[in-house]
């Protein structure tokens, strides 16, 4: 009878109608499921600079641009000065630290504690962990480490073994014979996207109705409240000699991860180096860019033009290019096999690499503005190449939204592929917008969809 009353007793608790009796049967009442964050949340400190403001130090603190800022004339130079100078309020405020304040010092970056895209796509399509989880370290790196990991040799995953490649890509070997090293890396918006709809593995992709729409930057008219979109970030890291002067870069400390493969047979690898920024990809989705707005920035000290080559002007020391080398082959992939577990690399090679296409000077006047502004900084040898845009982005005949300007290369991303040759050359949109998930469905001018398991 005892034994009944109190089962009464616990039903009528769960059902909330009667508190427990102290020293009673205690029964916890279900929880509420925990609500997913929102994807793309609103935020009220949109960077809304106009791009006829004066450059002075005001700007290292304005903050991140949710959709590029344009004023009449609406005409093609305009418009391209102001997504370039929307590049370089990007680059200021992602690249201000990670634990706050002013761009500057050479401390981590907002961008560089972002999700790392190994880290998304994780094997048999497990789901990422939350956003801000420390990076899953392999097991043969140092243990209790916090500092990032790079794990790529080529923007491209697999490009070690892959043998036919849409377009010639391959390593890029620095003046003393050190691989070159990658990241990508998503913000919140992207990552929750990503996880919310369950795109992460393969069977999420097959269910998913799609299309896939990752978030939009958005303002709204005359304030500064809007959204950020999605932003993609992919680095190109040069490993530092520890005896060599370091100043001149952006530099971190981290765990190099070189994975297993067999052909060709590469043993896995995990050390700590310290590396220094040589090329970074900004891409951000916004509401009147569908096709995403692609800025790109490089080491002042990465290579020379192709004009200041052929005008003896290149003098000075590179990081990717030797003069006093003649009879060196430009712009040309490493002989096979590629092993970055062998450096320097065998023979003395290193990639000798020249700029095909030079800035415009309008480009050059706004880099020598933004980098006086920065000071004896490292960020000061950073400068913009270009930025490519949609000139049309709703256009009914290019889905890619008619790109200007139509070829754009990051020599140590699109190290190979420089030029004007259409279907050859580079155009972050053009082969972008080929960009599917692993049901072959277009994955929104990103690859990374690719990667699921």
């Amino acid at each position: 009878m005892k034994s009944r009353f109190s089962s009464v007793i616990t039903f009528l608790c769960v059902l909330g109608l009667l508190a427990p009796v102290p020293g009673g049967p205690q029964v916890k009442k279900p929880t509420a499921p925990v609500a997913a964050p929102p994807i793309n949340p609103p935020v009220t400190n949109c960077n809304t600079t106009k791009p006829d403001a004066p450059i002075d130090p005001s700007l290292l603190t304005s903050g991140l641009p949710c959709t590029v800022t344009a004023i009449a004339p609406f005409d093609l130079d305009n418009l391209q000065h102001a997504f370039d100078f929307n590049s370089w309020l990007s680059f200021l405020a992602l690249n201000s630290p990670a634990s706050g304040g002013t761009i500057g010092a050479d401390a981590p970056a907002i961008w560089e504690n972002w999700a790392e895209v190994e880290d998304v796509f994780l094997p048999n399509g497990k789901p990422p962990r939350p956003w801000g989880s420390p990076p899953i370290r392999p097991a043969i790196c140092p243990k209790g480490s916090t500092m990032p990991i790079l794990r790529m040799v080529g923007k491209t995953p697999n490009v070690l073994s892959t043998v036919i490649q849409p377009f010639n890509t391959g390593p890029l070997i620095d003046q003393g014979g050190q691989y070159v090293h990658y990241e990508i890396v998503m913000n919140k918006p992207m990552f929750e996207y990503i996880v919310q709809n369950h795109l992460y593995s393969q069977a999420g992709q097959n269910k998913f109705s799609g299309p896939t729409e990752f978030p939009q930057g958005s303002i709204v008219q005359n304030t500064t409240n809007g959204t950020i979109g999605a932003i993609v970030i992919k680095a190109a890291w040069k490993v530092l000699d520890p005896k060599a002067q370091t100043s001149g870069f952006h530099t971190a400390r981290v765990l190099v991860y070189i994975p297993p493969q067999e052909n060709p047979k590469i043993q896995e690898k995990c050390y700590v180096a310290t590396v220094g920024l040589v090329g970074l990809h900004i891409v951000h989705r916004t509401e009147i860019e569908p096709q995403w707005v692609w800025g790109t920035f490089e080491h002042v000290d990465n290579d020379p033009t192709q004009a200041d080559v052929s005008a003896g002007q290149a003098h000075r020391q590179y990081n990717f290019f030797n003069p006093s080398c003649k009879n060196c082959v430009v712009n040309h992939q490493p002989p096979r096999p590629w092993n970055p577990n062998i450096v320097p690399f065998p023979g003395g090679y290193h990639s000798q690499i020249v700029r095909l296409t030079d800035m415009t000077d309008e480009v050059k006047k706004l880099n020598a503005a933004f980098q006086g502004i920065l000071g004896n900084s490292p960020w000061k040898n950073y400068m913009l190449i270009s930025t490519q845009w949609p000139t049309d982005g709703t256009s009914k005949t290019d889905p890619n939204g008619v790109p200007a300007p139509t070829f754009l290369g990051n020599t140590t991303m699109e190290t190979y592929i420089q030029g004007t040759v259409p279907q050859s050359s580079s155009s972050c949109m053009a082969c972008h917008g080929n960009a599917t998930d692993t049901t072959g469905r277009p994955s929104n001018f990103t690859y990374v969809l690719e990667r699921a398991q």
